[in-house]
């Protein structure tokens, strides 16, 4: 709600200041352009940590909240305890997470790089990074054909 309302604000001032408000729109879409790019590098980044991982098994114990991103699944390897390094899926989390089941994951446990991807991980990953590039290229592709306009 406080970034609807920041981004009203700016439109307000940006129109009584006199910016056209097709350079809004051109730059409100630039905006949108970034964070696709963004995504999509971190769907990249995810990816290749995944590749640094060797399969393990595990046991589901729980969803614990967490301070920054919202909740992680808790995965029990040999007697310790490892947080999953994606946020716990939010919808149907009864039909995800089973207490007590043993699962496959993939695990890095090294000294400065802790990883831990569960299933529903990598189909986030295998599912974001097609389709948050494809989204930035295709707006890329739009933006190249409709700034020369609008900029006139």
């Amino acid at each position: 709600m406080e970034f609807l309302i920041s981004a009203i604000v700016i439109v307000v001032l940006l129109l009584i200041l006199g910016v056209d408000p097709m350079m809004i729109l051109l730059g409100g879409i630039w905006i949108i352009e970034i964070f696709f790019i963004f995504m999509a590098v971190f769907f990249v980044v995810s990816l290749i940590l995944v590749f640094l991982t060797k399969k393990t098994k595990g046991e589901f114990l729980r969803i614990d909240p967490n301070e920054g991103v919202g909740t992680h699944a808790v995965y029990q390897i040999q007697d310790q305890e490892c947080n999953n390094s994606f946020p716990a899926e939010i919808m149907f989390t009864d039909k995800i997470y089973h207490t007590g089941k043993t699962v496959t994951l993939r695990q890095r446990d090294g000294k400065k790089l802790k990883l831990l991807f569960d299933n529903y991980s990598m189909i986030v990953i295998a599912t974001g990074l097609p389709v948050f590039t494809a989204l930035a290229v295709s707006l890329g592709i739009f933006l190249q054909e409709i700034t020369p306009y609008l900029a006139n």
